[in-house]
C-alpha cells in the first residue's frame, strides 16, 4: 500500500509542476501585452512559474536532468544536425510566405533579444515542462509540451495592435507542428539542446535585421 501511494506521488508531482508552470506561461502570454493592471498580473503569473520550477529543483537530486541538460551523448550530434537543419528550413519558409528576402540583409539590435526569448522558451516547453511530463510516456511528452507552447505563442499574440492582422490558424498550426517535431528531436536525444539550436537559428533568420521589437515581445 506504501509502495503505491509512493509511486503515484512520484508519478502526479512531476505532471503537477508541468501543468502549473505551462499553465501559468499561457497567462502570462495572454496578459502581458494587455497594459496595467493585467500586465502586473502578467508578472506575478510568471513569477509564480519560476517558483514551481525552483521547487522542483529542491526536490530532484539532478536539476540538470529537469531541465534535459544531460551530458554528451552519441545520438546528440545527429539530433543537433537536424534541429539546426528544421530551424533554417522553418525559418526560411516563413521569410517566403512573408514576402521577405530568403536571407537577412543585415544583424538588427532585436537579434539578440530574439535568440534569447527563442532560447528561454525551448528551455521552459521542450526542457521543463516536456520533462515533467516524461511520466506520461515518450509520445505523449512532446505532444502536450508543444500543445502546452501553442497555447502560450496564440495566447502572446491575442492582443494585436489596430490594422495588425494575425492568421491564428496557421500560427497554432505551425507552432504545434514545429513543438512536436522539436520535442521528437528533445525525447531521441535526451537533450533540450536540438530543439535550442533550431530555435535560435530560426529566430535569427527570422529577426535577422530587425532593429527594433515588434509589438508581441514583452521584454
Amino acid at each position: 500500500m506504501a509502495e503505491a501511494k509512493s509511486a503515484q506521488m512520484k508519478l502526479s508531482r512531476p505532471l503537477l509542476h508541468g501543468t502549473a508552470a505551462a499553465f501559468d506561461a499561457c497567462l502570462f502570454g495572454l496578459f502581458i501585452n494587455g497594459g496595467m493592471p493585467w500586465a502586473l498580473f502578467a508578472a506575478v503569473a510568471l513569477l509564480v512559474s519560476a517558483l514551481t520550477i525552483a521547487h522542483s529543483f529542491l526536490k530532484e537530486s539532478n536539476p540538470p536532468l529537469i531541465l534535459g541538460l544531460l551530458p554528451f551523448s552519441r545520438k546528440l550530434i545527429p539530433c543537433l544536425v537536424l534541429g539546426s537543419a528544421f530551424g533554417i528550413v522553418l525559418g526560411l519558409l516563413f521569410r517566403f510566405y512573408g514576402d521577405l528576402p530568403l536571407l537577412p540583409k543585415g544583424v538588427g539590435g532585436f537579434v539578440i533579444v530574439a535568440v534569447g526569448i527563442g532560447a528561454t522558451e525551448e528551455i521552459l516547453f521542450r526542457g521543463y515542462i516536456q520533462g515533467r511530463f516524461q511520466v506520461l510516456g515518450w509520445y505523449l511528452a512532446p505532444i502536450l509540451a508543444a500543445a502546452a507552447h501553442t497555447i502560450y505563442k496564440v495566447a502572446l499574440f491575442a492582443s494585436p495592435p489596430a490594422g495588425v492582422v494575425v492568421d491564428y490558424p496557421l500560427l497554432a498550426v505551425g507552432t504545434l507542428l514545429a513543438g512536436i517535431v522539436f520535442g521528437g528531436l528533445r525525447e531521441w536525444s535526451g537533450s533540450v539542446l536540438p530543439p535550442l539550436a533550431g530555435h535560435v537559428l530560426f529566430d535569427i533568420i527570422v529577426y535577422g535585421e530587425r532593429a527594433h521589437a515588434p509589438w508581441w515581445v514583452w521584454a
